[in-house]
């Protein structure tokens, strides 16, 4: 069947090539390909995108989409914990986009992502009860340790999804573990901190 001679929309585009680097990675990316995947010439893409990172930039913004309506998903009825069990999970099930995503094939793009990753998550857990009354470096060290964990966690199950299994962990209750720990732990600190500045003050 020869490739149709009509007008494609941007979103269309995404679409098929967003559905390519979800099944086949960047390996099965290029921009003959997704002209073969909407049965169209490669004209209709490049009347739509400048060049082909631009096209490649549109995928990783989508699933940066699809990660964040992932990450409001209820799992435990913790939304701290909910959060990094769903961050893992999706490392774990889309792990061509997952890689897409952060291989810093755009470096600017990828600190983009990164710091409007941040800022919803923030934004979700305005309300959340056990952050109430940190301030702003009690809380920046409690929710950047646990990040610094889910990510990496995150890297090794993409790579190996049996990682945990194989050490004889469950990975939903070994993060809800590890999380808690952290918080728990900082707050020990917070709270010797406190006393020993009320004792110095003799308050």
């Amino acid at each position: 069947m020869s490739p149709r001679n009509i007008q494609f929309g941007r979103e269309e585009i995404i679409d098929a090539a967003f559905q390519l680097v979800r099944e086949q990675g960047w390996s099965g990316f290029s921009v003959q390909a997704v002209a073969k995947a909407i049965n169209a010439s490669t004209m209709p893409i490049y009347s739509q995108f400048s060049n082909v990172r631009d096209l490649e930039d549109a995928v990783c913004l989508k699933a940066l989409e699809l990660l964040k309506e992932r990450l409001l998903e209820e799992r435990t009825g913790d939304k701290w914990i909910d959060q990094g069990i769903s961050y893992i999970r999706f490392a774990e099930e889309e792990k061509y986009l997952f890689r897409c995503m952060w291989d810093g094939r755009n470096v600017e793009l990828c600190k983009k992502m990164g710091k409007e990753l941040v800022d919803f998550i923030s934004a979700t857990l305005v309300d959340y009860p056990l952050f109430a009354g940190l301030d702003e470096l009690e809380l920046k060290m409690i929710r950047l340790s646990r990040m610094m964990f889910a990510q990496k966690l995150a890297y090794w199950l993409n790579t190996n999804s049996n990682y945990l299994a194989e050490k004889g962990l469950d990975t939903e209750d070994f993060i809800r573990r590890t999380s808690k720990a952290i918080y728990d732990g900082f707050m020990l600190q917070f709270n010797a901190n406190a006393d020993g500045a009320d004792a110095v003050s003799g308050g």
